[in-house]
């Protein structure tokens, strides 16, 4: 009965081998002639014991043995085998013949059957031990062919390369290191070249499209150079050949797992596979392309990276309010988390005003963390989710006007020491365009296609101009690091954020459709707060920001903006905010009537983490509630006592609350004790019953909540009077 096959087995021929299995093999491999010269000088052996009883000739024995010696050397001499192993294999046989020979011509006995067992024994040794011994050497013999062949391939590489730098570049005497890093992605490898002494990269710059044309590289693949690490010598080049269109299509935005900005922020992916990225703590980047080229869309995509960061803040200087919109939007219109940007500046003026933000913030954090740097013995200020970094984004510098170009060259050079960065975008690197301290004080450069080589050629100075037959997709983008690298001008591909980039109805379309709305609803909880110390140097121009952008944002024209254009939350939220100071006030032009600046004065405007379900009309009253007992509190003749107040703003929440959610509101009707005696405080009134201590570590006041008028410390309502409301005070 045949053997069943079970699907976990090997198919047959592929099977291992089991101990027991390799004792009992006699496949082709493993007969080998040692093993052959053992068997057959024990079978002559064992004949020369039985021949007096077979009567067989000794002369029979005699002709059988230099037979098989002459068929033992002719196959060895067959395989190649060296003399060594050919006069072993003969002497081994003939010392068996003659014994033979022997034993068949006279009578066996007990000391010919030794000796002949020693003979077979030591001539089975001998065989075996040359047989191994002459296998290793063969392996030995094909390794060294290997090698040689190989060599010959190595030897025709680096002439090849050799000729063909001589050839394109005019350069003699290069060499190719025969090891050859070939990309996991399998899109291409680079190879390292040595230079004669004397020469360095800079002899091979400008040739990138000529030895792209000479390697046969199709449309989107290319040639880059890389110097190296500090460790490597000025002579030695790294040529990055990308063999495959990488840049065709299109590669969807990867996940929105939180980061930080003390990490490279990703943009897109290079041919190796690997991510591209720029190390924005430490710099800005300057990324310049003509129209339609994707500048809007690289914007989108590298904020999109920021605001992933627990410990970076991005303001936007975007007149255009492109860059800004789809980050907002989410919360603007649907109510989702908060708005991702921070501060987006959409008019000439509240530019102007976050030049003077940044200017304020640049010389607070100067002086008053300056212990923290001694402290941690640092130069720089350390970006934290409590010390957030600042990145201001500018889309398209020329539309700025010049006092905001020269706030932003002053935020430029001064800014880097507290992480206050700046990146900007143009249609062309020349000085009208990007000004002298952007290029001279931002590392970070990003080319994108323009309508002339030479545009990128001023973009990279000193490392030629990036081969445009790179730019062939949508996305396609050079971009380097003078301090962090790449140190040289890299193609890349830019990570796509919009559905339009792919295919109706695919995965990646469906999920880009949303992708903006879902880190609204995802990175919303990680977004930091401006610190204390920068967010009151910045001032009223930064406490009212939203209560201005918000009809640059969703009104019209003219700034009239109403409850149709955004969220009903978002829009009770809005109407609830005092009207901002005037813009001319905050930017001290305002006079007053003996000629003297208006001082600016009014409440800041906040905007509170919304959840998924947003503030219902319960959550107003409640929101509602605590700020009329603190002015209550603030506004008594004879103040509130802080164990009054306390329970009046528990009892306003109308549920238990943590003291954690109470303590800001303490603080902001001038409770000035720290959270460590808020606490102790709760746990005092927790003890004197005029709070109630829940498991959790919530607390709420005695007998609070809807439905019970004489609650403690809960605040008046009109309803509350028995004669019914009225123009009257409550008696």
């Amino acid at each position: 009965m045949p053997k069943t096959k079970n699907r976990t087995e090997s198919p047959a021929g592929l099977e291992p081998l089991t101990p027991a299995d390799k004792r009992w093999d006699f496949s082709r491999d493993a007969v080998t002639p040692g093993r052959l010269t053992a068997w057959g000088a024990e079978l002559a052996c064992a004949s020369a014991l039985v021949a007096p009883l077979a009567d067989i000739p000794w002369q029979a024995g005699a002709t059988a043995g230099v037979v098989a010696t002459g068929t033992a050397v002719l196959y060895e001499k067959a395989r190649g085998s060296w003399r060594r192993v050919l006069v072993a294999r003969a002497s081994t046989w003939m010392a068996t013949t003659g014994w033979l020979s022997y034993a068949l011509a006279t009578q066996p006995t007990l000391t010919t059957m030794a000796v002949g067992t020693t003979i077979w024994g030591a001539g089975a040794a001998v065989n075996i031990g040359m047989d191994r011994w002459g296998e290793t050497t063969r392996q030995a013999e094909e390794e060294l062919d290997r090698r040689l062949a190989d060599g010959e391939q190595i030897a025709a590489a680096q002439q090849g390369w050799a000729q063909l730098l001589y050839d394109i570049c005019g350069i003699e005497g290069a060499v190719a290191d025969p090891i050859v890093d070939r990309w996991p992605s399998g899109a291409g490898e680079t190879v390292k070249i040595t230079l004669p002494a004397h020469m360095n990269i800079d002899a091979l710059r400008g040739y990138e499209a000529e030895l792209a044309g000479a390697l046969h590289l199709p449309k989107g693949g290319g040639v880059a150079f890389s110097a190296g690490g500090p460790e490597i010598p000025r002579n030695v080049v790294f040529i990055a050949i990308t063999r495959k269109n990488m840049m065709a299509g299109a590669i969807p935005y990867p996940g929105l797992t939180p980061t930080t900005i003390n990490k490279p922020v990703g943009f897109g992916v290079i041919g190796t596979g690997q991510e591209a990225g720029l190390n924005l703590k430490d710099e800005g980047f300057i990324a310049i392309g003509a129209q339609g080229s994707g500048k809007t869309a690289l914007m989108k995509t590298l904020g999109l990276g920021l605001t992933r960061c627990i410990d970076a803040l991005v303001w936007d200087m975007d007149t255009s309010a492109k860059m800004s919109a789809v980050f907002i939007n989410p919360y603007l219109r649907h109510g989702i988390g908060v708005p991702l940007i921070d501060w987006p500046a959409t008019t000439e003026d509240e530019c102007r005003l976050m030049v003077r933000a940044a200017r304020a913030i640049i010389a607070a954090r100067k002086t008053e963390y300056s212990d923290l740097l001694e402290d941690e013995d640092i130069d720089n200020l350390p970006a934290r989710p409590e010390i957030p970094s600042i990145h201001i984004r500018i889309d398209e510098t020329k539309s700025m006007p010049d006092d905001v170009l020269a706030g932003i060259d002053f935020i430029i050079e001064e800014g880097r020491s507290v992480n206050v960065r700046v990146s900007n975008t143009g249609l062309r690197a020349t000085r009208d365009y990007i000004t002298g301290a952007m290029d001279e004080l931002t590392p970070g450069r990003i080319g994108l296609r323009t309508n002339n080589a030479s545009e990128l050629n001023m973009l990279f100075p000193g490392f030629g101009a990036p081969d445009m037959a790179l730019f062939t997709d949508p996305g396609t983008v050079v971009y380097m690091s003078a301090t962090k690298g790449p140190f040289q001008p890299a193609p890349a591909k830019a990570y796509a954020t919009m559905a339009e980039a792919f295919p109706e109805g695919s995965p990646e379309f469906e999920r880009m459709q949303t992708l903006f709305t879902d880190a609204a609803r995802q990175l919303s909880p990680i977004r930091p707060t401006l610190d204390e110390v920068s967010a009151r140097a910045a001032g009223l121009a930064y406490g009212q920001r939203w209560a201005r952008c918000i009809p640059n944002l969703r009104g019209d024209a003219y700034g009239n903006v109403g409850p149709d254009r955004m969220h009903e939350s978002v829009w009770e939220l809005f109407q609830s905010w005092p009207k901002p100071t005037p813009v001319d006030v905050l930017l001290g032009t305002a006079l007053d009537d003996d000629g003297y600046p208006v001082e600016a004065r009014g409440t800041a405007t906040e905007i509170p983490r919304l959840t998924e379900t947003m503030l219902d009309d319960a959550e107003l009253e409640r929101v509602a509630a605590q700020d009329a007992a603190i002015e209550l509190a603030k506004t008594r003749v004879t103040p509130k006592s802080h164990d009054q107040l306390a329970v009046d703003l528990f009892a306003s929440l109308g549920r238990p609350a943590k003291p954690s959610e109470i303590y800001p509101l303490m603080v902001k009707a001038g409770y000035d004790k720290s959270d460590r005696t808020f606490r102790d405080l709760c746990a005092r009134l927790g003890l004197q019953d005029k709070l109630v201590k829940g498991d959790d570590g919530t607390y709420a006041a005695t007998n609070s909540g809807d439905g019970v008028p004489d609650a403690a410390g809960r605040v008046p309502e009109p309803g509350d009077d028995a004669d019914g409301p009225g123009d009257g005070p409550h008696g």
